[in-house]
C-alpha cells in the first residue's frame, strides 16, 4: 500500500516556487489597495459614511490612530445621535475644533475620561487595550462578569482590561501578532482602529455570534485542478509543480524554508489526484497507509464526501475531498507546538473550510456568502444527521486520542476559553460550534474530549 507522509513533501522544492501575489486595484482610497488585508473593513466603512480620508485621496491605514479620530468611528460607527447638552471641560478641547461634538457626546455616554491635568489631549494615540475598552462600552457589548482564565498569553484574568480581551476573543474581533501575545500595550494604526469597529459592525447586521475569520481572506483558484481555497492574509501561497503550498512563516525564530515546521509555523499541502479508477472515498483511502496511532474520521464537507485523519502528536491532520469529478483532492497540514498553535489551528480549519469545487476553474459566485454564516459550510447530508453526530461524540468522550478528530469533524468550532492549568495533565481547551449549539471541553496533551454541554459555556 501506499504511505503518504506530510515531511516527504519536502521534495517538492526541487521543481522551484514562486510566491503568489495578488493584483491590487484601488478602491476608495489610493493607500489602500484591494489586496491589502484592512481594505474590506476600510472599504464598508467608507460606505457607511464612518470615515472619510483626507483631502488628498488617502486614509494614511499605517498612521497611529489619535483620541479624537477614533471617537468620530466609533461614534458614526455604532450610528449615535450626536446631539448633545452636556457641558465638557476640556481646556484643550473648544467648541470650534472638529471634533468637539464627537468628544462632547463621549463624555455624556461616559466612555472616554480626561487626564488628572484636566485636559483631553485628543491628539494623543490609543493602544490596543484603551481601544478595546471604548469600542466595546461604545457597542454595548455584553462583557464576561468574570474572567477565570488567562485570555491570552500576555494578558492575565485579573488586569484591568481582561474582559474586554476575553470578550473579543470569543468575538473574533482581535488576533494575536505572530509571537503569540495580544501586546496591548501597542498602539493602534487607522486601519487597524477601523478593523475592528467593522468586525463588530458585520456581526451585528448579519446577526452572527462571531466574526467568520475567512470573510475576507484572498481567493486562490486552481488553474486546472477545479478547487478554490480562501488562505490568510499573513500565509505565503507557493506554486510547487502540481501542489499548491500554503505556507505560515515562523520569522521570529528564524525559520527560512517551510521544508521544516518551526514552532509558530504552519505548512498546508494541497494536491488533486486524478483518481482513474474513479474509487469512491472510502475505496481509495483503503489503499493509503498511516500508522497505528492515526485516528480517521468521514463526514461530508462542504456537499462533497470528505475524511480527516490526524496524527495528533505530530501535529499531523490531513483531509480527503472526493470532487463531484470523482478527481481526490488531498490537503496535507502540520503546525508547530507555539504559542501561536490556537489560532494557526483555527486558520487551517477555516482554510479547509472554504474549499469549493469549481467545474470551470473559475472563483465560485456563493463563497462569500457561504462562508459568512459560520466561516464554513457543512452538510451533514444522507445518513449522518446531527443527532446521530452529537451521539458519536458522546460514545468518544474520555476516550484517549479521539479528541481532535472529533473536533475535526466540527470545522465551524473556536476556543472560546482556555484553563492553562486544566486538570493536572495539561490545558483544557472550550470549543463552542454554533452548528451543532454544543461547547466541548477537551484536554490537548492526551487528546481527550472530556464533557460536552448544549449551548456555549465554559460551567463544566
Amino acid at each position: 500500500m501506499k504511505k503518504f507522509l506530510h515531511l516527504s513533501a519536502v521534495f517538492l522544492a526541487v521543481f522551484g516556487f514562486a510566491a503568489t501575489s495578488h493584483l491590487a486595484f484601488a478602491g476608495s482610497f489610493s493607500d489602500v489597495p484591494e489586496n491589502s488585508e484592512h481594505y474590506a473593513a476600510v472599504e464598508y466603512l467608507k460606505a457607511k459614511g464612518v470615515i472619510s480620508g483626507y483631502p488628498d485621496g488617502t486614509f494614511q491605514p499605517d498612521k497611529n490612530i489619535n483620541r479624537a479620530e477614533s471617537l468620530k468611528i466609533l461614534l458614526l460607527g455604532t450610528s449615535t445621535p450626536l446631539a448633545s447638552t452636556q457641558s465638557i471641560n476640556f481646556p484643550d478641547v473648544q467648541t470650534t475644533d472638529w471634533f468637539y461634538q464627537y468628544v462632547q457626546k463621549a463624555d455624556e455616554l461616559k466612555i472616554v475620561e480626561g487626564y488628572p491635568d484636566g485636559q483631553f489631549k485628543p491628539q494623543n494615540t490609543i493602544n490596543l487595550a484603551e481601544s478595546l475598552k471604548v469600542i466595546l462600552l461604545s457597542f454595548k457589548a455584553q462583557l464576561p462578569t468574570t474572567v477565570t482564565a488567562d485570555p491570552y498569553q500576555d494578558v492575565g484574568k485579573d488586569v484591568w482590561y481582561a474582559p474586554y480581551a476575553q470578550y473579543s476573543k470569543d468575538k473574533v474581533i482581535v488576533e494575536v501578532q505572530d509571537d503569540g501575545k495580544l501586546h496591548g500595550e501597542r498602539d493602534m494604526t487607522r486601519a487597524e482602529f477601523a478593523e475592528i469597529v467593522y468586525r463588530l459592525m458585520y456581526i451585528k447586521e448579519n446577526n452572527l455570534d462571531s466574526f467568520p475569520l475567512s470573510t475576507n481572506w484572498p481567493l486562490f483558484v486552481h488553474p486546472t485542478d477545479h478547487y478554490s481555497v480562501k488562505f490568510p492574509f499573513s500565509w505565503l501561497k507557493i506554486n510547487a509543480g502540481s501542489h499548491e503550498i500554503f505556507w505560515k512563516q515562523d520569522t521570529d525564530d528564524g525559520q527560512v524554508s517551510f521544508a521544516r515546521i518551526f514552532p509558530n509555523s504552519a505548512t498546508v499541502y494541497m494536491v488533486v489526484d486524478a483518481n482513474k479508477d474513479q474509487l469512491s472515498l472510502d475505496a481509495y483511502l483503503a489503499k493509503v497507509e498511516y500508522d497505528s496511532t492515526a485516528v480517521t474520521q468521514k463526514n461530508t464537507l462542504n456537499g462533497y464526501p470528505f475524511a480527516s485523519i490526524a496524527i495528533a502528536a505530530n501535529g499531523l491532520e490531513d483531509f480527503y475531498f472526493e470532487l463531484p469529478n470523482k478527481a481526490i483532492l488531498i490537503v496535507y497540514t502540520q503546525l508547530g507546538n507555539g504559542y501561536l498553535r490556537t489560532q494557526l489551528e483555527q486558520e487551517i480549519r477555516f482554510m479547509v473550510g472554504t474549499i469549493r469545487y469549481n467545474e470551470n476553474n473559475t472563483a465560485p459566485a456563493d463563497t462569500s456568502t457561504t462562508v459568512a454564516a459560520t466561516g464554513v459550510s457543512t452538510s451533514t447530508t444522507g445518513s449522518t444527521t446531527t443527532a446521530d453526530f452529537l451521539t458519536e461524540v458522546r460514545k468518544n468522550l474520555l476516550v484517549k486520542e479521539k479528541g481532535k478528530a472529533i473536533l475535526n469533524q466540527m470545522p465551524d468550532a473556536v476556543i472560546i476559553e482556555t484553563d492553562t492549568i486544566g486538570i493536572g495533565t495539561g490545558p483544557v481547551d472550550y470549543y463552542f460550534s454554533a452548528q451543532y449549539n454544543v461547547t466541548l471541553k477537551y484536554e490537548r496533551n492526551s487528546d481527550t474530549l472530556l464533557a460536552m454541554k448544549d449551548g456555549k459555556t465554559s460551567a463544566f
